[in-house]
C-alpha cells in the first residue's frame, strides 16, 4: 500500500448543504483535454457559465477556489461556505431573498480584495473583472454547471456542500502528463498533496503529483460512485460511441446522444497523445504501475523491476 498522502486524511468533509441545485462539474489534472468536455455539455445546452477563458475556465471560480490559503479543507469550512454561497448565488442558485444586492457586493469585494493581498490572483487578466459577474443575480438554469480542472482539489468539501452535484473528471495518461508543459497545479498543491517540495520541471515529480491526485480521486468515487464519473481522454478517439453513451447516461439524458455524436465528430487526436514513447523512461513504483493499470493505461517499454529513486 501506498504511504498515506496529506490528501488522504480526511477525504469525507463534515459541512452544512449549502444547496439542492444539480451541477455538472468538470475537472481534472491541469492539460487532461476538460474544455472538450465543457465545449460537449454546451452543445448539450448546458450553462457552463458566462466569465470564461479561452480554455473555458469558469474565472469566477477558479478566483474564489483556486487558493492554497484552503488548504487544508478541513479547517477552512467557514471560508469555503462563504465562496461557495458567494459564486451560488452569482450563478442564481441560491436565493438572492436571504441577501441583498447591496450585501452581496460588498461580499465580493471583500473577498476579491482578500485574494489580492494574499496574491492570490493566479491567472493572466485582471481579478477586478471577476467582481461584475460574482455581484450579479442571475436568473437560474435547469441544466448547469462549471468547468474548472482545479475542481477536484475541492472535491471532498463540494460533494458534501452539493449533494445533487455530479462531476466528471476527464484523465489523461500519467506518462503523457508528466511530460506536459502544464504543471500548474502540481505547483499550487503539489506541496500539499505530496507533503513535499516539487520541481515543476521534474517528469518524475509530475507523474507523482498525478498519481496521487488520481489516488485520492479514486477513493472519493468509492464513497460517491453514482455521482464521479471518471471519462478518459483518449477514449473520446477510440472509443467514442460507448464513451458518449456511458457521458449521456451519466448525464440521465441518453437522448442526447446523438447531439453528442454531431458535436464530438469535428474531434482530431492531438498529436501529444502517447509522447511519452518519446522521452527516456521514468522510474515507476509498484503504487504507480498500480494506479495507472487501474485507469487502463498502459505502461509499455518500462522494467517490471523498475523503482522511482
Amino acid at each position: 500500500m501506498h504511504r498515506m498522502s496529506l490528501s488522504d486524511e480526511n477525504l469525507i468533509i463534515d459541512c452544512p448543504v449549502l444547496s439542492d441545485a444539480a451541477p455538472v462539474v468538470v475537472g481534472g489534472v491541469g492539460g487532461s483535454g476538460t474544455r472538450v468536455i465543457a465545449q460537449l455539455l454546451q452543445s448539450l445546452d448546458f450553462d457552463m457559465g458566462s466569465d470564461l477563458n479561452e480554455s473555458l475556465d469558469d474565472l469566477g471560480f477558479t478566483a474564489l477556489f483556486k487558493r492554497p490559503s484552503l488548504w487544508p479543507l478541513p479547517d477552512h469550512i467557514s471560508q469555503l461556505n462563504e465562496a461557495l454561497e458567494v459564486y451560488l448565488t452569482s450563478r442564481g442558485h441560491k436565493s438572492p431573498s436571504w441577501i441583498s444586492q447591496a450585501h452581496q457586493n460588498a461580499r465580493v469585494a471583500e473577498l476579491l480584495e482578500s485574494i489580492r493581498q494574499n496574491n492570490e490572483w493566479l491567472e493572466t487578466g485582471s481579478l477586478s473583472d471577476r467582481e461584475q459577474f460574482l455581484a450579479a443575480f442571475r436568473q437560474p438554469t435547469p441544466l448547469w454547471g462549471w468547468k474548472e480542472p482545479n475542481a477536484h482539489i475541492l472535491l471532498p468539501f463540494l460533494m458534501a456542500a452539493l449533494p445533487n452535484m455530479k462531476y466528471i473528471h476527464v484523465t489523461r495518461h500519467g506518462l503523457d502528463m508528466a511530460h506536459s508543459s502544464n504543471q500548474t497545479q502540481m505547483k499550487i498543491w503539489g506541496p500539499h498533496l505530496l507533503g513535499r517540495a516539487v520541481d515543476i520541471d521534474s517528469s518524475t515529480d509530475s507523474l507523482a503529483f498525478w498519481c496521487n491526485s488520481h489516488r485520492r480521486l479514486l477513493e472519493l468515487r468509492k464513497q460517491f460512485f453514482n455521482r464521479v464519473l471518471v471519462l478518459p481522454f483518449e477514449s473520446l478517439f477510440s472509443k467514442v460511441d460507448s464513451t458518449l453513451t456511458q457521458l449521456c447516461k451519466f448525464l440521465e439524458s441518453p437522448e442526447t446522444f446523438h447531439s453528442a455524436t454531431i458535436a464530438a465528430a469535428d474531434l482530431r487526436q492531438p498529436q501529444s497523445l502517447g509522447r511519452y514513447r518519446h522521452h527516456p523512461p521514468i522510474s515507476l513504483s509498484s503504487d504507480d504501475r498500480e494506479i495507472l493499470r487501474h485507469l487502463n493505461y498502459t505502461i509499455e517499454g518500462y522494467d517490471c523491476e523498475q523503482h522511482r529513486q
